[in-house]
């Protein structure tokens, strides 16, 4: 579900360290469960374990997860390096192209986010965040 759009507030700054909103056209909310992806920057899938990234041989096992996730809201992969089970959002993704949660913020046609404002996101929500970018 998409809430209505906000537009860029006084403090763009802080998140952005631009002093003009640069065309952005605002903040949308994001709810329900989401599929957060990047076209332009997905990589490979890391484990958050062991930190190895896995290529195209260790991919297939990722599509039917992605189906469960999507149509349960739960779903895990084995890791073929460190044998641990790691549920699908727990995943990496070189690049940082693929997000998989129910609450997201997408900020639209502006500049990147500050990693501090982002940190500071997920310390605000009590919760760990992904920043996915890309253009659409």
């Amino acid at each position: 579900m998409r809430l209505p759009d906000h537009v860029p507030g006084p403090r763009w700054e802080r998140a952005t360290g631009f002093q003009e909103p640069l065309g952005s056209e605002g903040l949308a909310v994001v709810t329900g469960r989401t599929v957060f992806f990047s076209p332009q920057h997905t990589g490979p899938p890391v484990c958050p374990h062991c930190a190895v990234a896995f290529g195209d041989e260790h991919r297939e096992a990722f599509s039917p997860a992605m189906d469960a996730w999507w149509n349960t809201g739960c779903a895990a992969v084995s890791c073929p390096t460190c044998g641990r089970v790691v549920p699908l959002a727990a995943w990496e993704w070189a690049g940082d192209g693929l997000a998989f949660a129910y609450l997201g913020f997408e900020f639209r046609n502006g500049p990147a986010l500050l990693p501090e404002f982002v940190a500071e996101l997920g310390r605000v929500i009590g919760h760990r965040t992904r920043f996915v970018r890309g253009r659409i």
